[in-house]
């Protein structure tokens, strides 16, 4: 086979490994999954046939939600023992998000067998938070967060009125479209995710507007703050067990505040 007939443009590499082409261009970017060249041509991108084991070991990761940092230790070559520690790792992650869903199907439950919906039984849980944030330009700020920040297009209206991403680390994201004159009022939205030193890493190589680099701040959490072509921050980030100390940035009397020890206990790391 000579190497035209090797070669495979990146629409045709995506459907063969079950890879989007965002999520090619943006592996390629962040050298994980680098393109084998591009086109004298057109400049487009294009992959090889011996390339499709690796690309569908990352796809299969993906799917099981694995952060990128670690698909790159297991793509780069890592041995049996860090194989097995990455897995057990992830594994624990899930669990404890196994955990959260078994809490709350234990509260439908109880909910499903009372028979006086009481005060007291009669309550709600906030299980998808969904931000709405307004755009100028859909298709570029769709392209920016699949690119640079790695979200999935789950799904769009036919009007273009609502898009819908999600990643592992924010759970869905609403665009909707702003018809208001000049910029959109600015939106920051906190997200907690899992490694903030990890994440930022990737997606300043991808090419995302890191507005602050991660650091550990005064308030408790150790975070970084990332802008979208709009002008919405997000603050991506994961906190100590010293929640009390979030009260001195939001002006709060520490003594106001008071953190369910069972909370805390969910969100240490397993061992």
């Amino acid at each position: 086979m000579d190497d035209a007939q090797d070669r495979l443009q990146i629409g045709e590499f995506a459907e063969l490994v079950g890879l989007s082409i965002p999520q090619l261009r943006r592996y390629d970017r962040l050298r994980l999954l680098e393109a084998a060249g591009r086109s004298a041509e057109s400049g487009y991108r294009y992959y090889s046939r011996g390339q499709t084991g690796a690309a569908r070991v990352i796809a299969l990761l993906r799917s099981m939600d694995m952060p990128i940092a670690e698909i790159r230790r297991i793509v780069s070559g890592a041995g049996e023992p860090e194989r097995v520690r990455i897995f057990r790792g992830h594994r624990a992650r899930l669990e404890a998000r196994l955990d959260e869903v078994r809490r709350l199907l234990e509260a439908v439950d109880a909910m499903t067998e009372e028979n006086d919906m009481s005060t007291e039984t009669c309550i709600s849980s906030w299980l998808h938070l969904m931000p709405h944030i307004p755009v100028t330009d859909a298709e570029r700020s769709i392209t920016y967060y699949q690119e640079a920040l790695g979200l999935r297009l789950d799904w769009r209206t036919a009007d273009g009125q609502v898009v819908a991403l999600s990643s592992g680390d924010i759970e869905t994201l609403m665009l909707v479209p702003w018809s208001g004159a000049g910029a959109p009022p600015p939106q920051e939205t906190y997200v907690y995710v899992e490694d903030p030193d990890a994440l930022c890493a990737e997606y300043q190589q991808a090419g995302a507007d890191i507005v602050s680099p991660v650091a550990t701040r005064a308030y408790g959490m150790r975070d970084f703050v990332v802008r979208d072509p709009d002008g919405h921050t997000f603050i991506l980030g994961c906190g100590t067990e010293q929640l009390r100390e979030v009260a001195d940035h939001y002006g709060i009397s520490p003594d106001r505040i008071a953190v369910n020890p069972e909370w805390l206990e969910r969100r240490k790391p397993r061992t």
